[in-house]
């Protein structure tokens, strides 16, 4: 009964994922809260680089010398460039982002399915660590195991993250 519960939810997440890329949409791991409520830190979302066009009141990705930043749209300039905001955030982020650096709207989001990214990203000895342990309390395979994990910490850590940032003080008054 497990492994078939095992088996069926390994197919289905190979399914979505080849669905997923075959729309070509890039995934994003939020490492902040500053899009609280409506997304979240560990939170997994889905950017279309292929939209031609972005609204006023939608998500965005956009890149920006920090890293990737998802933020919404909250107006459009005259020549095209954007403010954002962190639904979060008291205040919209301190320079308009010009189109050229938008990556695209956010398209689908998966609540806690970045999860694992996060830890990783966050806790590093952490994870090594309980990764360590579960080779010794289980030495039948350790090295299978080992390697395994180690595996699946690599391709975790691979996934991109959007910053989602709050901002402080300091950036936003900074020149």
């Amino acid at each position: 009964m497990i492994n078939r519960l095992l088996l069926g939810a390994a197919v289905s997440v190979i399914m979505f994922s080849v669905g997923v890329a075959g729309l070509g949409w890039k995934p994003y791991v939020v490492m902040s809260e500053s899009m609280a409520p409506s997304i979240h830190a560990g939170d997994l979302i889905f950017v279309d680089p292929h939209a031609t066009s972005v609204s006023v009141y939608e998500t965005v990705t956009y890149t920006d010398p920090r890293g990737p930043i998802t933020h919404r749209v909250i107006s459009q300039a005259a020549d095209g460039a954007l403010t954002v905001k962190g639904d979060a955030n008291a205040q919209p982020d301190p320079a308009a982002v010009d189109r050229k650096h938008i990556v695209g709207p956010v398209r689908l989001i998966l609540p806690h399915a970045g999860w694992p990214v996060m830890q990783v990203r966050t806790h590093p000895v952490r994870i090594a660590g309980g990764a360590l342990l579960l080779a010794l309390l289980f030495p039948g395979r350790r090295i299978l195991g080992l390697l395994l994990l180690g595996g699946l910490v690599a391709v975790v850590a691979m996934v991109p993250t959007t910053g989602a940032t709050l901002l402080s003080a300091y950036t936003m008054t900074r020149p």
